[in-house]
């Protein structure tokens, strides 16, 4: 079903017209016709009728011409003018319509129609005397003629700032909607990054591990024929931190909504060991130099500092061939310092351990919690890689 279409605003408005129209000029003739109504002159009837139609016709397409033209040339064509307040009728009319689009300001609106109502009460002077027409021009008489323009120019007003106001609020609900569904695709696309860092850093320093392992294993098998066994006991262990490490993550993504969504596993200085501990099996030599306790820190930062020094172990497991490396955690009273530095050489390219987000998930870790990192080769050969995380909201 297609939506109906409406009639342009021209077309609304002159239907509107010729019906207030049909109205008016069948109300005063059918007035007409009866015993009990005698105006002086019809005729100023018939003509307030057609400045009628013509200020509603116009009131949308041309209001601010329609205003003044009424304003200046109305009174022209009446010549029993304010035999009642009817006659005011196209004026406020005009005067609605003008200030209502905004075409003519309020105040110089309010004047005309006065100053054009003020016109119609002289232009009655030839009908009647002296003392009628200072009858009619009472303090009564001028006080409701200017009560009217300004009430028809004040209505017009308040109708045009419940307009604007209205617009303005619709505009403003579709930026909050374009922007809520912005901010949606944001969260979205920040969950599934945080999802994807979380078991990149929580499985690949197990599995980084194994693949040297088994690695190491089978180029010194024709030599120690007793370690591929070895390697097969120690990679079926770690296998099992790691499967046991993944459920953690994986149950957590898979808790309903309204429960804790903490990461896991927890972070904690013992995971931080416990990875030293897999490249020291691995034929690693570890210097650890840790606090006793991280105190009291941001869950975040806390996860970020366990996370980045695993993952700076696991890369040089991946990339060094340096025997030898060292990490180091400081925490001060105001950030927690994380250095983790190898001296070489590095591991030729090998496409089966290169490519991957280790350093990327690193620094997407310390810039989420207000901090820095820095990676690269220092000035002895080696591979330094220090991360500065505030303890506090920066």
């Amino acid at each position: 079903m297609q939506p109906s279409r409406r009639a342009p605003e021209w077309a609304q408005d002159v239907l509107v017209a010729l019906a207030v129209g049909l109205v008016w000029f069948g109300g005063v003739w059918f007035m007409y016709q009866g015993d009990y109504w005698m105006p002086r002159d019809i005729r100023s009837y018939w003509w307030t009728g057609v400045w009628l139609v013509l200020t509603l016709a116009l009131r949308r397409v041309a209001p601010g011409g329609a205003f003044w033209v009424t304003a200046a040339f109305y009174p022209l064509f009446q010549d029993d003018a304010l035999s009642n307040q009817f006659h005011l009728v196209p004026l406020l009319v005009a005067g609605f319509s003008a200030t209502r689009e905004g075409a003519v300001p309020p105040p110089l609106a309010a004047l005309g129609v006065v100053l054009s109502g003020w016109s119609l009460h002289m232009s009655s002077l030839h009908w009647y005397g002296y003392w009628e027409l200072m009858s009619m021009s009472s303090p009564s008489a001028i006080l409701t003629t200017v009560a009217l323009a300004l009430a028809a120019v004040a209505l017009g007003w308040m109708v045009r700032r419940i307009a604007v106001t209205g617009e303005t609020l619709r505009e403003r609900n579709e930026e909050l909607t374009a922007l809520q569904g912005a901010l949606a695709q944001q969260a979205v696309h920040a969950e599934r990054t945080r999802i994807a860092r979380e078991l990149h850093d929580v499985v690949a320093h197990h599995m980084s591990a194994i693949v040297v392992r088994a690695q190491a294993a089978d180029r010194v098998a024709p030599n120690q024929p007793q370690a591929p066994a070895e390697a097969v006991t120690w990679i079926a262990e770690e296998g099992k931190k790691a499967l046991t490490s993944m459920r953690s993550v994986v149950h957590v993504l898979r808790r309903e909504t309204g429960e804790a969504l903490e990461l896991a596993p927890a972070p904690a200085l013992d995971d931080v060991r416990a990875a030293a501990a897999r490249l020291t099996e691995a034929g690693r030599d570890v210097e650890l130099d840790l606090p006793d306790d991280l105190g009291d820190l941001r869950p975040e930062v806390s996860l970020a500092v366990v996370r980045i020094a695993q993952e700076g172990l696991t890369n040089v497991l991946l990339h060094s061939l340096a025997p030898s490396l060292s990490l180091e955690i400081v925490a001060t009273p105001g950030y927690v310092r994380v250095a983790v530095r190898d001296p070489g050489p590095p591991l030729p390219d090998n496409p089966d351990l290169h490519g991957g987000n280790g350093l990327l998930n690193m620094r997407e870790r310390a810039l989420s919690c207000g901090g820095t990192l820095s990676a690269g080769p220092d000035q002895s050969g080696g591979w330094r890689v220090q991360a500065v995380l505030p303890r506090e909201t920066p």
